[in-house]
């Protein structure tokens, strides 16, 4: 009887795996060798689930992409406040990143890496950005519709807001000082100052 393999988890291994190198080496200091001898399998095997580095690297964006956009998904869909809304979506977002904090430094050792070869990183940010920021639109939109936002410059609101995530980021990823906790104050004084004088 042959040993049956769980492919599912072994691909979820290798993206783990790698993620752990990518954070210690860096990027360009992982090599596809590195990544087969750290899961124990030869290249060839390796190969079966990933061609190379770069699509086990957009793999692990991409899950962690398609769990926000789930994350996405349930808040907007929640009968609750424009507000409360709000803040579960940006609470959510947080939370992730606080989650998938060697991803984070990964993507960030990568995008420098890119900007050093003067290659424009704009391009690839804006790429996994655009769907939040495009939601974070949508509701300040529906709150000021519905009288629970004042009136507000929209394009810039959601750049504010956009901002106190990077700057979580940047936290987390650069100067590894984040607090969770301080990151959600600050969060939820930013949603308040949006309300009109009369909403709860």
């Amino acid at each position: 009887m042959g040993i049956v393999i769980d492919h599912e988890a072994r691909k979820r291994e290798i993206i783990e795996k790698s993620i752990r190198l990518f954070a210690e080496q860096g990027y360009n200091g992982v090599t596809y060798q590195k990544i087969a001898d750290s899961c124990g399998i030869a290249r060839t095997t390796l190969y079966q689930y990933f061609h190379n580095k770069l699509s086990i690297f957009n793999h692990a964006i991409w899950e962690v992409t398609s769990e926000l956009i789930r994350k996405y998904e349930d808040v907007l869909h929640v009968r609750t406040s424009v507000a409360d809304r709000l803040e579960s979506l940006l609470t959510a977002v947080l939370k992730l990143l606080f989650t998938e904090k060697a991803l984070l430094i990964v993507i960030v050792d990568f995008l420098l890496t890119l900007g050093r070869g003067k290659r424009s990183v704009a391009r690839e940010i804006e790429k996994h950005t655009i769907g939040l920021k495009r939601i974070l639109q949508r509701l300040l939109l529906e709150g000021m519709r519905k009288g629970e936002f004042r009136p507000l410059h929209v394009s810039l609101t959601v750049e504010q807001l956009y901002s106190l995530l990077e700057s979580a980021f940047l936290r987390l990823t650069v100067s590894q000082n984040a607090d969770l906790d301080k990151s959600l104050s600050v969060i939820r004084l930013a949603i308040s100052e949006l309300k009109q004088e009369d909403s709860p």
